[in-house]
């Protein structure tokens, strides 16, 4: 099934605003059948569809376009092209229920710009400006942006997080070294683990994201860090 070109358009300016709870992740040219899965697929290997049209299920028409730090799905129908609205749907609940953060991915993207020229914390007027504040998926997103946590921040400390995209070429090498990172971790457990890249392995102080970083660039891993917010670094670590 093609891609809507605005759709398209949309995922490869990969728009990733300060907070947690809005898009980071984002499907890679070509993969964009494999990030289905968990949603859509079982599997792309074996093309085994969880989609069915009944009550709070994953439709079949269905497709995610980005994921949040969270791992919390953004997606579309694609039954309804690019004048499809826009999704967001918190995992883990058993069921599939669609908020609709957009009315269609123009006016998301819209909204992802202007958020992502903000600086948390910030007023709710902003946010207001953007976004309806009775929506459940904004409320949320509202508390976020205001938090203010300077009792518990450590000044002069930056925080990251480290994910690996590729196991690189000596897979095996790379997994013994991410059993040993993880700790009290078996090597099957590991190897589930790495099923769905990219992955968050690290969050953390910068004197320790350096370490990892070095030592995945001698395996030949690919990856990347990005720097987070403390109230990020909090809410990945709990």
């Amino acid at each position: 099934m093609q891609i809507p070109n605005l759709i398209r358009n949309f995922i490869r300016k990969r728009i990733v605003p300060e907070s947690i709870l809005l898009p980071f992740f984002y499907p890679d040219e070509g993969e964009f059948e494999s990030f289905q899965e968990g949603y859509r697929l079982a599997s792309r290997k074996t093309s085994e569809e969880l989609a069915n049209d009944a009550p709070e299920q994953w439709r079949k028409s269905w497709r995610v376009i980005a994921r949040n730090g969270m791992d919390d799905p953004f997606f579309v129908d694609f039954a309804l092209g690019d004048a499809s609205p826009v999704y967001f749907a918190y995992h883990g609940a058993g069921f599939w229920e669609a908020i609709k953060v957009a009315d269609d991915i123009v006016k998301f993207e819209e909204i992802l710009t202007a958020l992502a020229a903000l600086e948390p914390p910030c007023s709710i007027e902003l946010i207001a400006s953007l976004a309806d504040l009775n929506n459940e998926f904004y409320r949320e997103l509202v508390d976020d942006y205001a938090q203010q946590d300077e009792a518990r921040e450590e000044p002069g400390y930056k925080y990251f997080s480290v994910f690996i995209e590729d196991l690189g070429a000596d897979k095996v090498k790379t997994l013994v070294f991410l059993k040993k990172f993880f700790e009290n971790e078996n090597f099957t457990a590991t190897k589930e683990r790495m099923q769905n890249l990219p992955l968050c392995v690290f969050s953390g102080i910068e004197e320790l994201a350096l370490p990892l970083q070095d030592k995945l660039a001698s395996l030949g891993v690919k990856f990347y860090a990005r720097e987070i917010s403390f109230s990020e670094f909090i809410a990945r670590s709990s």
